[in-house]
């Protein structure tokens, strides 16, 4: 019985902890999907009191990705690639958002210095293709070696 109650205390506060992130990644995706660029990047940035000290650096972010759609087009959707780790203090989420062209690769690394999330970082690419390449070529080879 208290091996249930255990595991059941476990799994609540590690679903507290993914949600406290992923509210504000949700968030951001919902005004970035609905058109509002701008307050997307205000939003994500929000959790950090030392990021409005480099006004000059959210503005670039802000200006790239507003213009990221006269480069590669309309935006589709986004996948959830995948998410790591480090003592519970640190996560780096990762999402893939689909454009008419080609796919963007954005970047959020949280950090939990106390009690409440904060961004720490924000980040978006389009360099996967290198990084596609090996990972398919790793991927078809793990599938050889295993026949």
């Amino acid at each position: 019985m208290k091996t249930k109650i255990f595991t059941l205390i476990c799994l609540l506060s590690f679903s507290q902890v993914s949600f406290a992130y992923q509210d504000e990644i949700d968030k951001f995706f919902s005004l970035y999907e609905s058109g509002k660029v701008l307050e997307a990047v205000d939003s994500i940035y929000s959790s950090n009191k030392w990021i409005l000290q480099k006004k000059d650096d959210v503005q670039h972010v802000k200006s790239q990705l507003q213009n990221l759609n006269s480069l590669v087009g309309k935006f589709h959707s986004k996948v959830k690639l995948g998410e790591e780790h480090i003592a519970e203090r640190l996560y780096h989420i990762t999402y893939l958002a689909l454009y008419e062209r080609q796919p963007v690769r954005l970047e959020f690394v949280f950090y939990k210095p106390e009690e409440n999330w904060v961004i720490y970082s924000f980040s978006f690419d389009d360099e996967i293709d290198e990084e596609l390449q090996k990972f398919a070529r790793d991927k078809i080879a793990g599938y050889n070696v295993g026949s």
